[in-house]
């Protein structure tokens, strides 16, 4: 093994020392730390300031993040009431409570929060709209045409579909996560089924590797696949409404792609490596408080070292359009994201190996459809109509998996109060397993 130490792999070990000293910083000098509200939290505040989300339609309330006049980048989360009609870019005055983010005995809301740049809450203050429709820069106009868009799409979604399955298709391609049901969200997570639907880099992650795979099984060039691919993740991170969250999904998702286009395995973690370090020079917060981020940096890990290993152990399942190398890429990821699932939410789904083998194969085609379907209705209502009908079944198929095994006794074991110390418990004899595996072949350095 070649330890020289070339101009990529000194780069490479500053940036582990770099993601090492974030991690250090974090657990021992992390602290609260001053912010623009610091001084004002528990009074009451009169302020202007700009839309600068998509308000967040929740079943009960709309939520707005605000950011204060003069603030760079420190924002207000304001709840207010279900039928508001507030917009991305309007200009609103607020008269309201201003309150600290708490912290809970087992969740620290607060620090879940300042990773999306809020500091403050507001409830049910007053509001008034003071501009609407201005733009501050070419940036903010363009978010609001993709905002546009994407209301567009859930009208034409919500007027083919019916509920449940108009509330899957918008959570799998339009990101609209919070009108999913509890007994819903209840249903996915003892099903092992809620990284389908979640717009989070571990779904991207899984989507682009099910693409690649699909559209190699179906018989593109590598190239065009690889090609083909990505401007489908453009478009659907576009279509999600661009958040932070499904935009650094999709730099996960390139790091696939140009492993695979590279062929070395080695190639595709130092990129890993890369983009993990870049995103925590923008803001060091995510490595410890956003689950969404360790997710993608562990299923794009767990796919680089272990698709190797499951492809040969699932070498019974067909090859059929790609169905072998679907399963095992969805294995290689939920193999390394299942601790910090068990670890943050204390559960783990018994029947998901079996649900994900039954849903996975229809995944590619029911997400490529459920495009097409919103697009093509978008434009002309009519052909809306005639694909709703594919999408409808692919849609009750998936709704039939999730309702039938979750009503199963034990489709889900419990684990609370999970140490951290599990975590080492658990990914070092699985770090061990695949390197014994890939013993032939060189590791990352």
């Amino acid at each position: 093994m070649n330890f020289s130490l070339s101009p990529s792999r000194i780069v490479l070990l500053f940036c582990l020392a770099y993601i090492a000293g974030v991690f250090v910083f974090s657990v021992v000098w992390g602290k609260d730390a001053s912010n623009a509200f610091f001084e004002t939290y528990g009074k009451e505040a009169v302020f202007e300031g700009r839309v600068v989300k998509d308000p967040d339609i929740k079943e009960k309330n709309v939520q707005l993040v605000v950011r204060p006049r003069g603030v760079k980048a420190e924002n207000v989360l304001v709840t207010t009431e279900r039928f508001s009609e507030y917009q991305y870019g309007d200009v609103v005055r607020i008269v309201g409570m201003l309150d600290k983010p708490p912290v809970f005995d087992d969740f620290d809301y607060g620090k879940y929060l300042e990773v999306k740049g809020i500091y403050a809450l507001m409830s049910y203050p007053e509001i008034e709209i003071v501009e609407r429709e201005e733009y501050p820069n070419i940036l903010s106009l363009v978010y609001s045409k993709i905002i546009t868009v994407k209301h567009r799409l859930r009208e034409v979604l919500f007027q083919q579909l019916s509920p449940p399955e108009s509330i899957i298709l918008g959570a799998m391609v339009l990101g609209d996560q919070s009108r999913l049901t509890q007994d819903m969200k209840d249903a996915l997570n003892k099903t092992g089924l809620r990284h389908i639907i979640a717009i989070s880099g571990q779904h991207v992650v899984i989507l682009v590797a099910m693409l690649m795979s699909f559209l190699l099984g179906v018989g593109l060039w590598r190239k065009q696949a690889i090609l083909l691919c990505a401007i489908l993740i453009a478009v659907f991170i576009i279509l999600s409404g661009a958040e932070a969250s499904a935009v650094r999904a999709g730099i996960m998702g390139s790091i696939l792609f140009l492993g695979q286009y590279m062929g070395r395995s080695q190639d595709s973690l130092r990129l890993l490596v890369f983009a993990a370090t870049l995103m925590l020079v923008q803001n060091p917060l995510l490595l410890l408080y956003d689950v969404g981020f360790q997710l993608s940096c562990l299923a794009v890990f767990g796919i680089i070292v272990s698709f190797g290993f499951f492809k040969k152990v699932l070498e019974k399942v067909p090859e059929t359009f790609g169905i072998r190398d679907m399963v095992a890429m969805n294995f290689s990821a939920q193999v390394f994201t299942l601790p910090i699932l068990i670890y943050n939410f204390g559960y783990v789904s018994v029947a998901g190996i079996l649900t994900n083998i039954l849903v996975l194969p229809v995944i590619p085609l029911l997400i490529g459809l459920g495009f097409v379907f919103l697009i093509a209705g978008a434009v002309v209502s009519f052909l809306g109509v005639i694909l709703s009908f594919p999408v409808f079944f692919l849609l009750a198929y998936f709704n039939f998996i999730m309702e039938f095994f979750g009503k199963l006794p034990f489709s889900q074991l419990v684990l609370e109060n999970v140490s951290p110390v599990w975590l080492l418990v658990l990914y070092v004899p699985l770090f061990f397993l695949l390197r014994k595996f890939k013993s032939e072949q060189e590791f990352l350095f």
